[in-house]
């Protein structure tokens, strides 16, 4: 007997190198997607910034989390969500992101929310 999938919705909100956060909500989609759990990640608010290339601050105890979000794609975790009002707040385009992304506005953003069986809010 198969275990239904379950529908995991992850959101980064925190900027980089401001909490601890990101990096647990990307061990968080690793680790759903290694057990082949439906897996969608959220970039909300302050944290559209980490799908920027960032630079290395080697004295930071915080760790880059951009530099991973590549291998996203061999955990098969493809559905990147993205807020479009943070988007356009810090005056980003969509062409300096690191991995392409689906735009969400507000309304879009509940329904995602709404359409998963657990949320990691980070």
């Amino acid at each position: 007997m198969t275990a239904k999938k379950q529908k995991i919705l992850v959101i980064i909100r925190q900027a980089p190198y401001s909490s601890v956060l990101p990096e647990a909500a990307l061990d968080i989609v690793l680790t759903a997607a290694a057990f082949e759990q439906e897996v969608s990640l959220l970039f909300f608010s302050q944290g559209v910034l980490h799908l920027l290339a960032q630079e290395s601050t080697d004295s930071s105890a915080m760790k880059n989390i951009s530099r991973a979000l590549p291998s996203l794609e061999l955990y098969e975790v493809n559905n990147i969500l993205l807020d479009r009002e943070a988007l356009q707040a810090n005056a980003l385009q969509e062409d300096e992101l690191l991995l392409p992304a689906k735009l969400l506005n507000p309304v879009e953003i509940s329904a995602a929310i709404a359409a998963a069986d657990q949320v990691f809010n980070c």
